[in-house]
């Protein structure tokens, strides 16, 4: 099993622009400078000349640049006042690249508490719907994920990181495998943008239990996790709903208590 640590430079939260290059590379450094705060809001970023210079780039691929950062709502440029910030409230915040970006300058406890609150409001629906709307494929699909989570967890011979890093990974096959089963394509995309978020948002959660090298805490979890699988099997969807948002709630206190373990 893959050691891939969260937000892995290949992970899906990564965008599609570290393919473009020269123009990646500059899209990327302004990207992370401007949601990191080097500029406030309304302020003028450096004058395109200076930044063909700092960069080594041509004037062309600074403009490409602009171009694809005002498309994220970040920037605003204007003939007569320049290129300035704009307000987060314009920025496209789901957008994997911005999304990347929080974590890479240094936000990543604003981003993953905005993660809490979507996932306490929209996880126990889904769990609620999932269980009504499920096909026997969806179902045998949801019961492969927990076999899969629970042989990881059952497993004491494993190497503790390849272990810690299957629970992590079976972590999020068991929700995807609930949002799959909603047969909402727009849902399945939104698993999709926040997955490597919701990967660092359980590495975290883990490392305020102590399971650094070893399988600390993760009973109650797993018993949590259990509850809803039991529901969605039982075609209970009022116990789902009800057991999904228990396990919420368990996440939520523990990612806050490791807030603090963030910059470590």
């Amino acid at each position: 099993m893959s050691k891939r640590s969260p937000l892995s430079p290949r992970s899906s939260l990564a965008g599609v622009i570290e393919l473009r290059g020269i123009l990646g590379s500059a899209v990327n450094n302004l990207g992370i400078r401007i949601v990191g705060g080097e500029w406030d809001v309304g302020d003028t970023i450096s004058k395109e000349a200076d930044l063909v210079e700092e960069l080594g780039v041509s004037r062309s691929v600074i403009r490409e640049t602009f171009r694809v950062l005002g498309a994220k709502g970040l920037i605003r440029s204007r003939t007569s006042d320049g290129t300035r910030v704009q307000p987060r409230s314009e920025w496209r915040l789901l957008d994997p690249d911005v999304l990347n970006w929080r974590i890479r300058s240094g936000d990543t406890k604003s981003l993953l508490s905005d993660l809490l609150t979507l996932r306490l409001v929209l996880e126990p629906g889904i769990a609620y719907n999932a269980t009504l709307m499920a096909t026997d494929k969806d179902r045998e699909r949801f019961k492969a994920a927990w076999a899969a989570k629970q042989r990881v967890f059952l497993d004491q011979n494993a190497d503790p990181a390849e272990r810690r890093a299957g629970f992590i990974l079976t972590d999020l096959e068991f929700h995807r495998a609930l949002f799959g089963a909603v047969h909402s394509e727009l849902l399945e995309q939104l698993f999709s943008i926040i997955e490597a978020a919701l990967e660092l948002l359980i590495d975290l959660q883990m490392r305020a239990k102590g399971y650094t090298e070893k399988m600390i805490g993760m009973d109650e979890s797993q018993h949590l996790h259990q509850a809803v699988y039991e529901a969605f099997m039982a075609g209970d969807a009022e116990a789902a709903h009800q057991t999904m948002r228990v396990l919420i709630g368990r996440a939520i206190s523990d990612a806050r208590a490791g807030f603090d373990l963030l910059n470590e």
